[in-house]
């Protein structure tokens, strides 16, 4: 009688873990279905539009993209040679505008100086 119980336990603990991987199985997999979708969805919030250049910088405060001189509102990490796009505004043409650093995928408010002459 007491090796039928202990066999019976040994059976009883052998379907829990087996379920237990089941559901560990098919966790893991519906959180990388959902983290696949999820990155799917942030990608399509990635402005679209025409891609213009940072040229120039003057410590993280003034920006010189393709011919326009632009002040930064808050602090933009931007490089010479990073790829933005308008988000909010229109190159050369809007007072404010938000810009977008394909980059390092960061939004910069700027404020539109002027023209830059050389």
């Amino acid at each position: 009688m007491l090796k039928n119980k202990i066999s019976v336990t040994k059976q009883i603990r052998s379907l829990v873990s087996k379920n237990i991987q089941i559901a560990l199985l098919m966790l893991t997999t519906s959180m990388f279905t959902i983290m696949a979708a999820h990155s799917a969805w942030f990608e399509k919030l990635i402005p679209q539009g025409e891609t213009y250049t940072v040229r120039e910088i003057d410590r993280d405060l003034a920006f010189v993209i393709d011919g326009f001189i632009y002040d930064a509102r808050t602090s933009c990490f931007l490089a010479v040679g990073d790829r933005v796009i308008f988000f909010e505004g229109r190159h050369g043409i809007d007072y404010r505008a938000t810009i977008y650093d394909l980059d390092s995928r960061e939004r910069c408010n700027v404020l539109l100086r002027g023209r830059l002459y050389e």
